[in-house]
């Protein structure tokens, strides 16, 4: 009897450590919960898609084929794409690439020919979201915009300034009033210029008021002249006191004699705006506006170039030429 009660105890106690042991074990131990990132295809194609748009691509040469055979990835459609000749398909791929970054997605290309026709793949979770074909064509070309700017620069722009716009990799020239400033910074200069003739003009040295006497003006016509060259262009401003004074057929005479014609300040086209979203619009405005046309040359002060510099890059890669402006004398 003895016995059979101790071995009901011990039953007892062992039941116990068990139940407690269960307790600890739910307590302390947690099951892994593994998650799995994956992008969706339909996202995968959204931003695909965006970049073709980004780089002036039309549906007319964008079509989807069916894979010639089924694959575990289940691809309904492979992409073949159309690209025009001046569009780079290794900086096409490297956008595509930084549309991704940061994402669980994986893409890899396939170059079929030099510098040229390659296959992209995008995958996601090990599973093939999007197959693409990218050829050069001879057959089409994307429509543009043509245009070039003048840049117009005071002595609020420092050297800093200058030097981060010799890094552009657009053509422009820049354009200033004759003054102290304008003068020390020529050798600094990796553009082109051209020289504004206004009612600005404050330099003793180049200053052009009708109150002077014959001989003075002369004498700053060729300091001017001596200071920023035969071979530039100079521009009037037709709106100016100085235009319609009694001295510009003095002026103007004095420039011809040394083989030099003032253009009007009308040959180029201004591009500003009260604020900066009216300016963002005039210049998407003449972007649609310009294509397939005779391109047109603006004149921009240089805080509006710079909010501008973007979106000129943006539409650099849909196929806009920004050209080396041209004002033939």
């Amino acid at each position: 009897m003895l016995i059979k009660r101790k071995l009901i105890y011990a039953l007892i106690a062992v039941s116990i450590l068990l139940i407690i042991s269960n307790v600890l074990l739910e307590r302390y131990t947690k099951d892994k919960v593994v998650i799995v990132h994956e992008l969706s295809k339909s996202k995968i194609e959204e931003k695909f898609i965006k970049i073709l748009n980004d780089y002036g691509i039309i549906n007319d040469w964008i079509t989807k084929t069916s894979p010639k055979r089924k694959t575990s990835d289940s691809l309904e459609y492979i992409y073949k794409i159309k690209l025009p000749l001046d569009v780079s398909i290794a900086s096409f791929i490297k956008d595509v690439n930084a549309e991704f970054v940061n994402q669980p997605v994986k893409v890899e290309s396939i170059e079929n020919k030099n510098y040229s026709n390659s296959e992209l793949k995008i995958t996601s979770n090990g599973f093939l979201k999007l197959d693409a074909n990218l050829i050069h064509s001879r057959r089409i070309k994307r429509e543009f915009a043509e245009y070039g700017f003048v840049i117009k620069i005071d002595d609020q722009v420092d050297d800093e300034a200058l030097d981060d716009l010799s890094k552009l990799y657009i053509n422009y020239a820049v354009a200033f009033i004759p003054s102290e400033y304008s003068s020390e910074i020529l050798n600094k200069l990796r553009c082109d210029y051209v020289v504004l003739i206004n009612d600005e003009i404050s330099d003793s040295r180049f200053e052009l008021d009708e109150d002077f006497t014959k001989q003075r003006l002369i004498n700053n016509i060729k300091e001017i002249i001596i200071t920023y060259g035969r071979r530039v262009v100079y521009l009037i401003d037709k709106n100016s006191k100085i235009y319609d004074s009694k001295i510009y057929s003095l002026i103007k005479d004095e420039f011809e004699k040394r083989g030099i014609k003032i253009l009007p300040l009308s040959y180029l086209t201004p591009l500003k705006a009260d604020s900066k979203k009216q300016l963002v619009s005039l210049f998407q405005f003449y972007t649609t506006s310009l294509r397939g046309k005779k391109g047109e040359t603006f004149l921009v002060m240089y805080d509006d170039f710079v909010t501008l510099v973007p979106l000129i890059e943006k539409q650099l890669k849909k196929g806009d030429k920004v050209v080396k402006p041209k004002l033939d004398q």
